[in-house]
């Protein structure tokens, strides 16, 4: 689906820049809803974890814990790296997405590892719909480059293939036990 999104390149050189936001805009809505409802299950699932793993401060880490890990590396690099090319930064959105959709590839394999045809078929669907707009985080850093189908393609494996990965890790990791 990250491929398909990346087809949104000639679409997005051709729209006015309103129309450009209005659809990071979109999509950004689609990350924080998703973000917001997976923060709620993850305090509901983290009162099913035994005291001893604190799972509400092991969840209460990670949310407050990741943004001043991204700023951090963020701060570092700027410190380091210099200017960023526009190719760069379509690179560091693919790999954050590609990190994304490893958990979203593992839900998926896990669902189906345990017998949840309906609620794997139904994340593939929804997840097909969402991962099509992270395209668009993809590509707009580049609109105004001249990438060579190799980079797209490179671009798109490196936002997608994981997904690939965590189902087949999903799948793989589930135990009857």
């Amino acid at each position: 689906p990250v491929f398909i999104g990346i087809l949104w390149l000639p679409f997005v050189r051709a729209v006015a820049r309103k129309w450009i936001d209005f659809f990071l805009s979109l999509t950004i809505g689609l990350l924080v809803f998703l973000g917001v409802d997976a923060l709620l299950e993850a305090v509901e699932t983290a009162a099913l974890v035994p005291g001893a793993f604190q799972g509400l401060s092991l969840v209460l880490l990670g949310a407050a814990g990741t943004p001043l890990v991204i700023a951090a590396l963020g701060q570092w690099r700027s410190r380091h790296g210099g200017a960023r090319s526009p190719l760069y930064v379509a690179a560091l959105i693919a790999f954050g997405i590609g990190l994304h959709n490893l958990g979203e590839g593992l839900a998926i394999g896990t669902s189906y590892a345990t017998g949840e045809i309906a609620l794997g078929t139904f994340l593939v669907i929804g997840f097909l719909l969402h991962n099509t707009t992270e395209g668009l985080a993809v590509v707009a850093p580049i609109v105004n480059e001249r990438p060579t189908l190799g980079r797209l393609a490179l671009l798109g494996l490196i936002a997608g293939a994981p997904a690939v990965l965590g189902a087949w890790l999903g799948a793989a990791a589930f135990n009857t036990s």
